[in-house]
C-alpha cells in the first residue's frame, strides 16, 4: 500500500487486502451466477442438487467472512500508514475491529466514524455474525419446523459489497485523501455494474 507523502505516495506497506476483496468479488459473480442461471433441478440427480443448494449457500459464507476479513486489515493498514505498525500493534490492535474503526478514523482525523453512524453499524453486526460463525456453538434440536424458521444471519454477497461501499464512502469523508477506499468503491461499483445480483 501507499501512503501519501510530501513528494507524492511512497510504497509503504503490503498485505492481503487485494486477495481478500477478490476473494468477496468471486463470491459475488458466483452467487449472482446461481440466482440469475439456475438450471432447472427437476432435470438433476439428487447429488447434483446437494451441490447446487451448497453453490448457493456458500458464498454467503465466504463473503461474510472475507468482508470482515477485509475490513479488519484494512483499519490496522489504514493506522500504520497514518503513524506505524508498533503503534497500532502495541495500543490499538487488542480493540475489537468495530472499535478499532471509530479509534483509528478519530486519532487521526478531526473527525472519525461515530458510534452511531450507519457505517459503524454495519460493521458491529458484520463482525457480530463473523465471530458467531468463527465460535460456533451447537444448539438445541426442536425439530425440523423450528429449523427451518430460522433466518439466517449471514450476509449475501451483494449485502457485503454495499457494506464495504459504505463504510469506504464514510472514511473517504472523513479523509478526503484516503486512495484505496476510493480505488475499494471503483472496483466494486464496476463489479455491480457488470453483475447483476
Amino acid at each position: 500500500m501507499f501512503k501519501k507523502t510530501t513528494d507524492g505516495y511512497e510504497l509503504a506497506r503490503f498485505g492481503e487486502l487485494p486477495a481478500f476483496i477478490s476473494i468477496l468479488c468471486e463470491q459475488y459473480k458466483i452467487y449472482s451466477d446461481f440466482i440469475h442461471k439456475r438450471p432447472d433441478s427437476d432435470s438433476l440427480e439428487p447429488e447434483e442438487v446437494l451441490r447446487l443448494n451448497q453453490h448457493q449457500i456458500a458464498p454467503l459464507y465466504i463473503s461474510t467472512i472475507f468482508s470482515a476479513m477485509f475490513l479488519e486489515a484494512y483499519i490496522f493498514d489504514y493506522g500504520t500508514r497514518k503513524s506505524s505498525g508498533s503503534y497500532i500493534k502495541n495500543y490499538i490492535d487488542k480493540l475489537d475491529p468495530p472499535a478499532k474503526w471509530v479509534v483509528v478514523t478519530k486519532l487521526f482525523n478531526a473527525q472519525g466514524i461515530e458510534s452511531s453512524s450507519q457505517s459503524f453499524e454495519l460493521i458491529k453486526n458484520l463482525f457480530k455474525v463473523r465471530n458467531q460463525l468463527a465460535h460456533n456453538k451447537s444448539k438445541e434440536f426442536k425439530g425440523l419446523g423450528k429449523l427451518a424458521e430460522k433466518e439466517s444471519e449471514l450476509l449475501k454477497p451483494v449485502e457485503c459489497v454495499d457494506l464495504l461501499i459504505k463504510v469506504m464512502s464514510e472514511l473517504i469523508s472523513i479523509d478526503p485523501d484516503e486512495l484505496y477506499a476510493k480505488q475499494t468503491i471503483e472496483k466494486l461499483n464496476k463489479l455491480k455494474i457488470e453483475y447483476r445480483a
